[in-house]
């Protein structure tokens, strides 16, 4: 009822006079403030189904102002989900406005330029849309819309993504990267975490799941310690969260004197989002090694546009294998059991161990990026003496043609600056399975082995955390830094929605592409594809329908062999871009070239890169991103009601026996209207978090809490 109503008033400010041509009689209405035809009042607060229609564009319909003829449309575009810009307008001689067109922002296309190619040309956004309103305007300044198109031929907004239309663009004000001291004057640590959101969207839209808290007791002694009172806020804080959402997810390990040691949280939206994309996850620890020496250890992930997602977090005050086993153990629970295919970590022995223990299907992988930023720590007088070893120490952890190539690399680098007995040379050398490319370039790392990622890293994430916060600001900071994170992936999405990519040529394998694939992903296509015109294809043998070729680019050593089977059309290359990356390499798409192969076959488009990287399928019907959004936020809301009903009847008998009761009624009923699944995998399905380490949390709540 009072969104109704507000959204009426923000459809016509008052005095904002509309009524359609043939009725003239109108009065003020009380509650509201806003003039409304006499057929058509709010009663008793809601509006009638007429009152309903009112607000939809109508011929005939007058305004008093441009400006209110232009709020209505804008606000009606706003509902509707698209965006409004200005066209059409011609004038009397006397200078006064005879006609007015207000546009869906995708009217029209774009014309190519008389004079030159633009090298980088924009996203197309336009698509012809032919939706308007046409307003006559006579001489008394009375506008009245002679004409209404509502016909879009693109894609409406979802309500999340409304805010980021033009026209509904709203300017807020840039919010500071850290927290000042004034944040926290006058209030309580608890409160810390309820008021520093970085948008309202966020706290209406944030969606979580069932929450657990536990604790392990460590049977050993700490390696550091946090400030006095530093451990009874996180606590707090944690549980304020929870108390906030009930669906908030933490856990915490305690040592041998009973202290919280290790501390774990996630959210429902980073389970989520591990689901999609939790193929590959990076653990970073090295902000325990940085000149802060923060104990901060997040679970960190690439989404379909190449940004930063994050799975989980962690403080860390131990470092032994017991402690990295309870946190990889804790993880895992809270992502339903589903082991990463590769986890990339730094260099540390109790870390190899503990994922062997914890993770046996993952494949585990040093961080290339980590090797080199450990280095000049390591061997700073290296890197003082010799300024090109840093280049050439690079190229030679990059080099990723063949196992011979490798060796040639390291041994040249070793003679040529003198390292020969360099130890931990030789350790790292000993180690090259675990982070050469020439051993792991078959084991998934989506991009997180690129020097871009790297770049990435640095720019947008670690820079959040660059100074030694204490716990009270380091977590609200964490929490904003998250939610940063998040909307810079609901503003990708929803320009990989809107607009085309600005293709090569019209060819078949393009348009695919470009049509499938996220901006981003689509940009490292299309230069492997134009990487491709440049190389040289040449069949080097052939064995039934087995075709192999050689292909490489001349003056360079570096070449792929691709075997191709024309009875599935299916090609594999010896660089196994596509097994390590997920999109296809040059060498690949100039066999499907050499062979009039023009469209691309479904096998290699991949889904955690495409637009639709995060629909979703339910009751055997599949949905679009935009129906799934709305699904989800209505599932959080009749979750949050469950636990909230469980929480309130847990000291009654009585009344939990009258829930579960209701429940196992409620369960039958709705395994009834979901025929397509069974009961068994809609539960597998819904409870994803189901125990995060149940043993021994009697005893460590009574302890903690």
């Amino acid at each position: 009822m009072a969104s109704e109503i507000l959204k009426l008033k923000e459809s016509i400010s008052a005095g904002n006079a509309i009524s359609s041509a043939s009725d003239t009689s109108r009065e003020l209405d009380g509650s509201s403030g806003i003039f409304v035809s006499k057929e058509v009042k709010l009663t008793d607060g809601i509006l009638a189904q007429e009152g309903n229609s009112q607000f939809e564009p109508k011929v005939g319909m007058l305004f008093n102002s441009e400006e209110h003829a232009y709020e209505f449309y804008n606000s009606y575009a706003k509902r509707k989900g698209f965006s409004v810009r200005k066209g059409h307008l011609s004038r009397r001689k006397d200078g006064s406005i005879r006609d007015r067109h207000y546009l869906c922002s995708n009217e029209g296309t774009r014309q190519e330029h008389r004079t030159h190619i633009t090298k980088k040309p924009r996203a197309i956004e336009r698509t012809n849309c032919l939706a308007r309103i046409e307003l006559k305007v006579t001489r008394d300044n009375a506008w009245t819309i002679s004409k209404y198109i509502d016909d879009h031929n693109h894609p409406l907004a979802s309500p999340n993504k409304i805010h980021m239309l033009r026209s509904h663009r709203a300017k807020f004000p840039p919010h500071r990267a850290f927290i000042s001291e004034s944040d926290y004057m006058g209030i309580k640590p608890v409160q810390t975490c309820g008021g520093q959101v970085v948008d309202a969207r966020f706290a209406e839209s944030a969606v979580f799941l069932y929450k657990n808290q536990s604790c392990n007791l460590l049977q050993s002694n700490r390696t550091r310690d946090l400030e006095k009172g530093d451990p009874q806020f996180i606590l707090d804080f944690l549980k304020a969260k929870q108390s906030e959402d009930p669906t908030f997810c933490y856990a915490v390990q305690l040592d041998e004197k009973d202290r919280p040691t290790n501390f774990f949280w996630t959210d429902a939206r980073s389970i989520f989002d591990y689901s999609y994309f939790g193929d590959s996850i990076l653990f970073d620890t090295t902000y325990r090694v940085s000149i802060y020496d923060i104990p901060f250890a997040p679970f960190i992930g690439i989404n379909h546009h190449k940004q930063i997602v994050v799975f989980g977090a962690a403080l860390l005050l131990d470092e032994t294998i017991e402690s990295f086993y309870w946190l990889f153990k804790t993880f895992l629970e809270a992502m339903s059991g589903k082991q990463p295919k590769t986890i990339l970590t730094d260099q540390c022995d109790a870390m190899s161990k503990a994922i062997v223990m914890s993770m046996p299907e993952t494949y585990h992988q040093f961080c290339l990026w980590h090797i080199l930023e450990n280095a000049p720590k390591i061997i700073p007088h290296i890197f003082s003496r010799d300024p090109s070893f840093e280049r050439d120490f690079e190229n030679c952890l990059c080099e990723g043609s063949s196992e011979v190539d490798f060796y040639k690399a390291w041994e040249n680098l070793l003679s040529k600056y003198g390292l020969m007995n360099n130890r931990w040379l030789e350790d790292l050398y000993a180690a090259r399975e675990k982070w050469s490319l020439v051993y792991c370039k078959k084991s998934f790392c989506a991009t997180m082995t690129t020097k871009e990622w790297r770049d990435t890293m640095n720019n947008n994430f670690k820079m959040l955390f660059y100074r030694k916060l204490p716990p009270s600001k380091f977590m609200v900071q964490y929490h904003r830094a998250l939610n940063q994170l998040r909307e810079k992936e609901l503003c990708e999405d929803h320009e990989s929605r809107v607009c085309k990519s600005a293709l090569l040529a019209d060819i078949p394998t393009l348009v695919e592409a470009a049509e499938y694939y996220t901006r981003a992903i689509y940009k490292d296509f299309e230069d492997e594809y134009k990487s491709q015109l440049a190389c040289l294809c040449e069949p080097v043998g052939i064995e039934r329908n087995v075709y192999t070729f050689r292909v490489s680019i001349p003056q360079k050593r570096s070449f792929g062999l691709v075997e191709f089977d024309s009875s599935n059309v299916s090609v594999a290359c010896s660089c196994n871009k596509f097994e390590s990356m997920g999109i296809l390499c040059m060498h690949a798409l100039k066999v499907l070239n050499y062979n009039n192969i023009l469209h691309l076959p479904s096998r290699y488009l991949l889904k955690r890169w495409s637009k639709h990287a995060k629909d979703g399928v339910a009751a055997g019907q599949h949905l679009n991103a935009e129906d799934q959004t709305v699904l989800d936020l209505h599932y959080f809301q009749v979750v949050r009601k469950a636990i909230a009903v469980v929480v309130k009847s847990v000291f009654s008998k009585e009344a939990l026996d009258l829930v579960e009761h209701r429940l196992d009624r409620c369960m039958q009923e709705t395994e009834n209207t979901l025929p397509n699944a069974t009961p068994d995998k809609q539960l597998e399905d819904v409870i994803i978090v189901h125990n995060l380490q149940q043993s021994n949390a009697v005893e460590a709540n009574n302890l903690l809490f």
